[in-house]
């Protein structure tokens, strides 16, 4: 059975890491994201969500593991392959005023 781990819920009005490092139970070979943004606002309004790894918990480091932007509300599924022991989440928005109100949660 997936183990399901919250990401953040609510409203987010500028880009953002999450302050919490996820670590990947050690019988995984993948985690997943189900990302649902429910209302945006602003002007031009976009959201870039996106996972980043850790082999020690405090170097990051891109790997691809991304969403497409999203610039209307949605619900969106994407499995990532595990390429590191620690991941956290991260948001980049951009437009004026940006806001966007949802929910995202792991399941590895």
């Amino acid at each position: 059975m997936p183990t399901t781990s919250p990401i953040f819920s609510g409203t987010i009005t500028q880009s953002t890491v999450a302050t919490v490092n996820k670590v990947v139970p050690a019988t995984a070979d993948w985690v997943s994201i189900v990302l649902s943004v429910t209302a945006i606002s602003g002007t031009d309004a976009a959201a870039a969500f996106r996972i980043v790894w850790s082999l020690d918990g405090g170097t990051w480091a891109e790997a691809g593991d991304a969403f497409d932007p999203i610039t209307a509300p949605c619900t969106v599924v994407k499995r990532f392959p595990v390429k590191a022991p620690y991941w956290r989440a991260v948001c980049d928005l951009s437009g004026t005023d940006p806001s966007f109100t949802g929910s995202a949660n792991c399941y590895s």
